[in-house]
C-alpha cells in the first residue's frame, strides 16, 4: 500500500510505488524460461532492474493529487490505486522499448544502458529489435486485459489506451525520435524555423510526451476534472522539459560539449540552459500548488530533478 501523506518522505514512497511498479510489470512479463527463451530474457533483461521508475510515480502523484485522502482509500487490490499503478507500469514499458531501440546502431549507438551492456551488446541487434517491439505491444496488452477494463469501466479503459498511444506514436515519442534524427543529420531546417525550435520540439515530444501521458493517466484513474486534467499536462510538460534539459546540462559539463548534438546547451549555452531549467521547474511547481496539500508528491517530484 502506498502512502500518500505528506508525511511519507519521497525515498521511501518512491520506493513503495517502484516496488508496486516492479510486481505488477513482473506479473505481466513472460518468465524468461518462456519460449522463445531468448526473446523473454532480453525483455527481462532491459525492464528489470530499472532507473527511479519516475514516469510511473508521476501516474500515481498525480492520481493523489486528485483523488487528494481518498487516494489511500483506494489502495485495495482492484482499487483505483492499483490501477494507476498498471497505468504507470504500461507507460514504463513504452520508456523501456524505447531505450532498447534509441541504443541500437542505427540510432544512438550506445554501448552501455544504466551500467551495464545494452540489450543489443548483450542479445544482438534482431533479439533487441524484437524485444523492443514486445515491450510495446505488451504495454497495450496489459491496458486491455480484462481485470482492467473490468475495474476501470470500459470508458476509463479507452482513455488510458488512446492516452498512451498517442503519446507514443508519431506526434509524440517516435515522432520526437524521428526528429532527432533529422537534426542530427542537419535537415531539419526545411520544417522548422530554428535550431531552438528544433530543440524545444524535438524534447517536447520525445521526452515531454511520455511524462505528459503518465500524469494525464494518473488524471483519468483518479477522474480528474477537464481543468484539473489540463493542469497535469502542463505540469508533465514543464516537467519533461525540465527532466531533459537538466540531463543535457549534466552531459555537456561531463563530457566534451563539441559533439555536434543540438541540445539546450548548444543552442542557449549553459547560462541560457540554466535559465529555462529554472522558468520550467517553477511552472511545474505552479502547476502542484493549485492541488493544495494533495499535491506533496507532485511537488517532491519536482524538487527532484531540480540541481541541488
Amino acid at each position: 500500500m502506498s502512502d500518500s501523506s505528506p508525511k511519507t518522505s519521497l525515498p521511501a514512497w518512491l520506493a513503495q510505488v517502484s516496488q508496486m511498479v516492479d510486481e505488477a510489470l513482473d506479473d505481466l512479463m513472460p518468465s524468461g524460461s518462456a519460449t522463445p527463451q531468448a526473446l523473454h530474457m532480453a525483455m527481462r533483461y532491459s525492464v528489470f532492474p530499472g532507473g527511479k521508475r519516475l514516469r510511473p510515480a508521476l501516474a500515481v502523484a498525480a492520481f493523489e493529487a486528485v483523488c487528494g485522502p481518498r487516494a489511500t482509500a483506494d489502495a485495495a487490490p482492484g482499487g483505483r490505486h492499483a490501477l494507476a499503478i498498471r497505468a504507470g507500469a504500461a507507460v514504463e514499458l513504452i520508456h523501456c522499448y524505447s531505450l532498447i531501440h534509441d541504443d541500437l546502431p542505427c540510432m544512438d549507438d550506445d554501448d552501455m544502458r544504466r551500467g551495464r551492456p545494452s540489450c543489443h551488446r548483450a542479445y544482438g541487434e534482431a533479439i533487441a529489435l524484437l524485444a523492443g517491439d514486445a515491450l510495446l505491444t505488451l504495454a497495450f496488452e496489459s491496458l486491455a486485459l480484462p481485470e482492467l477494463a473490468e475495474a476501470a469501466g470500459a470508458h476509463r479503459a479507452g482513455l488510458l489506451v488512446g492516452e498512451l498511444a498517442r503519446a507514443a506514436g508519431s506526434l509524440g515519442m517516435a515522432g520526437g525520435q524521428a526528429l532527432e534524427l533529422a537534426i542530427s543529420e542537419q535537415s531539419w531546417s526545411g520544417q522548422l524555423t530554428s535550431a531552438a525550435d528544433a530543440v524545444r520540439r524535438m524534447e517536447s515530444m520525445k521526452t515531454g510526451r511520455l511524462f505528459e501521458a503518465a500524469a494525464r493517466m494518473g488524471g483519468i484513474v483518479g477522474g480528474a476534472s477537464e481543468p484539473e486534467m489540463d493542469e497535469l499536462s502542463r505540469l508533465a510538460q514543464s516537467f519533461g522539459l525540465a527532466f531533459q534539459i537538466r540531463d543535457d546540462i549534466e552531459d555537456a559539463t561531463a563530457q566534451d560539449s563539441g559533439s555536434g548534438r543540438l541540445t539546450a546547451v548548444s543552442v542557449w549555452g549553459l547560462e541560457g540552459a540554466r535559465v529555462r531549467f529554472d522558468s520550467s521547474v517553477a511552472e511545474a511547481k505552479r502547476c502542484a500548488d493549485l492541488f493544495g496539500e494533495a499535491g506533496f508528491k507532485l511537488r517532491n517530484l519536482i524538487d527532484l530533478i531540480s540541481f541541488a
